[in-house]
């Protein structure tokens, strides 16, 4: 009971510390303590979870210093632990040992994401370096449905991001043991077809997959070998075991009887699947499958008997006492979700009053895995594989039985003779997986999946595991469905992305779309475009219809080339003619309700920022104006010439909300409700502009900002707008 109410503090606190969900929680509990004793272990644990996060917060979580000593330059001294860009000015995480006055002490991590400068090495993993630093808090963008670079950050203990001046380099020849066994597994299987595959399978470490090959692998239904699992560990185990097994055997008859041998076998077994685990970075999937196996060893040497519920609970709650905030990670409901269906296929099976076949339990399994996670799965990729069935039931005896013993001996066999035994079966599992791949339907996307939906078809899986309460499964299950179909969509949606300094909004009904402008791109390497828009239209199954790019700049058409990958430039044909950095023409068209009208320009003028493609959205009700970076000689041009057209509810700012654009005129001819100003946290332009703010004052308008808000959202039925901003939908109290 004790272990229950400590997951109950630990996910409660992480998610809603301070919040009304946290003082319900805690209220209830104290009340049903009042009236049933029984309850007073789980509240133990529950403050006891309560404490454990809090503590951990602060210990391990909590930035070290004050943001206010980051204004100025501060000494640093560290590990280069990851490239992520090689330039004049490599991009780099930096693990910190001091940080000003400050040392890292041994039990945490403090993480920065900076640029180098000074005089550098060629190769810059495990470098340690020193210099001086000019930092800020790390701060990304926030948007609906794609990746929250906010959150994973949190999770790895990056704290800053920012530019470093190298004073001193060091080389460090000696490297640690776990970049040391990478390197060494690494060269074992240079020069093989799938050698990035089981370099994943050894390390855990998945920067080198490439992009295709994780698509590849998710629609074919096997991600989950993309990240050291407990089918992984328990692999390393059982061979560890057997290994030691065997050489004893050899030895036999010169062995004393009067020792107990299965203990030497299981703190073999142990010692080498917990350095696997070590070794392939402490993932919490395989912490849990190791702690399992230690508490299933203690019960078979101390001749106990554990309960499968009790020795998952007790793993997960070792797991949160170690690190609360472990629930932020997906994987964690995957891996003991998957147990659980686990134990729940095979004591089913038990109780049957026959052995079922080992193929028949296989096919039993995948199945029952497939459901149980469908909903996760739904949620977290917006679709399913259709093929992970029979991928999975062809795959995962192959790599059980035949791949994974065979790279151990690969790896061992390069080391000890430089020899390779791959090279065959490396030859044909590269040709299987082209081959599966020719067909191009194993992925179904569904879209986005909320939560609410989530909860409900686990709750209708839980009840139909117990023959008593299968006849109330149809509640929840009923309850799904209305809510599906009563969830009526919007006549029309504009989401304003955040995607820093630059502009990128997407105007969208009934599932088809119109994007006025791209975000942009950096060093060639990181597109808003690739990372944010993309997936939010297929999340949200958005076809794309027309691209509008309102100037050549690279703020608003950095990821054009990325756009001509997606759908060939077809969606620029329209406003652009296929040409994405032509000036847009006057063109007016209609998509079911909406009317989209560019305005502007009439002729060339000056600059490109007056050049910049005004347009127009409107259902005769309510109206969205996106004039781009036009300054104020354009705009007042544009009163002179459509001044009947620039009336609208909702404005995105001219040109950032910087003081060249917004004059009195235009704001007071635009009069909009809402003001939307797309920039940067850290602008070095201090946008908006004071001036412009006390314009859009004076008329009441209310101001968004992105950099604030995150992606805003505008919801339009009839004549009724809602407004809903990321920030406020994905907000953590320790991220505040």
């Amino acid at each position: 009971m004790i272990c229950c109410g400590l997951i109950s503090g630990c996910l409660i606190s992480v998610f809603y510390l301070g919040q009304w969900q946290w003082f319900v929680c805690s209220g209830v509990l104290l009340f049903l303590c009042g009236y049933f004793k029984a309850f007073s272990s789980v509240l133990a644990g529950f403050i006891l979870g309560i404490f454990v996060t809090i503590c951990h917060y602060w210990l391990v979580y909590a930035p070290p210093i004050a943001e206010k000593v980051l204004e100025q330059e501060i000494a640093v001294a560290g590990v280069v632990s990851k490239v992520m860009g090689a330039s004049a000015r490599p991009y780099v995480t930096l693990e910190l040992k001091q940080l000003g006055q400050y040392q890292v002490p041994w039990y945490r991590n403090i993480r920065v994401n900076a640029s180098l400068s000074g005089e550098l090495p060629g190769e810059l993993n495990e470098v340690v370096l020193s210099g001086t630093a000019v930092l800020k808090p790390f701060r990304s963008r926030k948007n609906f449905s794609v990746f929250d670079a906010e959150l994973y950050a949190f999770r790895s203990q990056i704290f800053y991001k920012g530019r470093v001046v190298v004073s001193e380099v060091i080389v460090n020849e000696d490297k640690s043991w776990r970049a040391a066994y990478r390197d060494w597994v690494a060269g074992a299987f240079d020069g093989l077809h799938f050698g990035w595959f089981y370099y994943v399978l050894l390390t855990g470490d998945k920067s080198a997959i490439a992009q295709a090959d994780k698509d590849h692998f998710k629609s074919l239904g096997l991600s989950h070998l993309l990240a050291i699992s407990g089918l992984h560990v328990a692999i390393v185990f059982a061979l560890s075991f057997a290994l030691c097994k065997l050489c004893l055997l050899f030895m036999w008859p010169r062995l004393s009887q009067w020792h107990n041998y299965q203990l030497g076998y299981f703190i073999f077994a142990l010692g080498l699947s917990g350095g696997y685990v070590w070794l392939s970075g402490l993932q919490v999937s395989a912490q849990r499958a190791w702690l399992m196996a230690l508490l299933g060893a203690c019960c078979f040497l101390f001749a106990r008997q554990l309960s499968p519920a009790r020795v998952l609970l007790y793993a997960l709650a070792v797991i949160l006492i170690a690190n609360p905030f472990a629930v932020l990670n997906l994987g964690l409901y995957f891996s003991f979700l998957a147990v659980v269906t686990i134990f729940f296929v095979f004591r089913t099976v038990m109780q049957g009053s026959e052995r079922a076949p080992k193929v028949k339990l296989l096919c039993y399994l995948q199945c029952a895995l497939f459901v149980a996670l469908l909903p996760l799965t739904l949620y977290s990729y917006h679709g399913f594989s259709a093929s992970s069935i029979l991928v999975n039931l062809l795959v995962v005896p192959v790599l059980t039985m035949v791949i994974f013993p065979l790279l151990l001996l690969h790896v061992l066999a390069a080391l000890i003779m430089d020899m390779t035994l791959l090279g065959p079966l490396d030859a044909l599992l590269h040709s299987v997986y082209h081959w599966a791949n020719s067909f191009p339907y194993h992925w179904q996307s569904t879209g986005t999946v909320s939560i609410e939906l989530v909860t409900l078809g686990y709750l209708t899986l839980l009840l139909c595991t117990c023959a008593v309460t299968r006849i109330f499964a149809w509640i929840p299950l009923s309850a799904g469905v209305i809510f599906s179909v009563l969830e009526r969509p919007p006549d029309w949606q504009v989401d304003v992305f955040d995607v820093g300094h630059g502009t990128a909004v997407l105007v969208s009904t009934q599932g088809k779309g119109i994007l006025i402008d791209l975000g942009a791109s950096y060093f060639s390497r990181y597109s808003l475009f690739d990372n944010v828009i993309k997936p939010y239209l297929e999340a949200r199954r958005i076809g794309l219809l027309h691209t509008v790019i309102s100037h050549d700049d690279s703020d608003h058409n950095g990821g054009l080339a990325d756009l001509y990958r997606y759908d060939g430039g077809r969606s620029l044909e329209q406003f652009h003619g296929g040409d994405g950095k032509a000036l847009c023409t006057l063109q007016t068209v209609t998509i079911d309700n909406l009317t989209i009208e560019s305005l502007w320009p009439i002729a060339p003028m000056n600059t490109d920022n007056n050049n910049s493609c005004v347009i127009r959205v409107s259902d005769g009700n309510t109206h969205l104006l996106l004039p781009g970076d036009i300054e104020q000689l354009a705009e007042h041009e544009l009163l002179a010439l459509k001044g009947e057209k620039i009336p609208a509810d909702i404005l995105i700012a001219p040109h950032h909300g910087s003081n060249t654009s917004s004059s009195m005129a235009f704001v007071s001819a635009v009069a909009p409700r809402w003001v939307v100003f797309s920039r940067g946290y850290y602008s070095p332009w201090r946008l908006p502009h004071e001036e412009v703010v006390k314009r859009y004052q004076s008329i009441n308008s209310r101001m968004l900002d992105t950099a604030i808000k995150g992606q805003i959202r505008f919801k339009i039925t009839g004549t009724k707008v809602q407004l809903e901003t990321a920030r406020d939908r994905k907000s953590f109290w320790f991220l505040r």
